[in-house]
């Protein structure tokens, strides 16, 4: 009898530990930050384009696939039109497409005109999701949605890895 009592309290024992472990381990999935490996392009990166019949779009110094770290610094051109009040908006997306940051491009220069303009993002000082995401470039739309818009001319999404600290050093 007391050989069947002490195994009742090992299974018993077994079936706790394995509910805690389940309970963390669905803790750490649901709440912790999902981690993927982007892959990093070789040096000596051209610029990013962005080509339609209307807008060209440049970005210097970001390319696809590559990690982002947070206060990283973008350049680049977009076509005046782009602008409202010298900005447009960047939005900083999750692998699920859900927007978790948004940053405004701005310019010094003057941005009524059709031409290219020079542009400068600065990212967010800490991001809330590490991982695979994006950088969407969006035209700015004063009308608040009522403009038509063209996903072909009015965006950019550059697909990037979102990292604290640069992991190659």
């Amino acid at each position: 009898m007391r050989k069947i009592i002490e195994q009742h309290h090992q299974r018993i024992s077994i079936l706790g530990l394995a509910l805690i472990t389940f309970f963390f381990a669905f803790i750490a999935l649901t709440f912790l930050p999902k981690r993927t490996i982007a892959p990093i392009l070789p040096s000596n990166p051209q610029p990013v384009t962005h080509n339609s019949p209307n807008a060209i779009i440049f970005i210097n110094d970001l390319q696809p696939n590559t990690i982002v770290l947070p206060e990283q610094i973008i350049t680049g051109t977009a076509p005046g039109y782009y602008f409202f009040e010298g900005s447009f908006p960047v939005e900083l997306r999750t692998a699920e497409n859900e927007i978790f940051a948004t940053v405004i491009a701005k310019t010094n220069e003057d941005w009524m005109t059709t031409q290219s303009v020079q542009f400068t993002v600065i990212l967010p000082s800490s991001f809330d999701y590490i991982g695979t995401g994006s950088i969407r470039f969006i035209k700015n739309d004063p009308s608040d949605g009522e403009a038509p818009f063209n996903p072909e001319q009015d965006e950019l999404i550059i697909p990037v890895f979102f990292e604290t600290t640069n992991l190659a050093e």
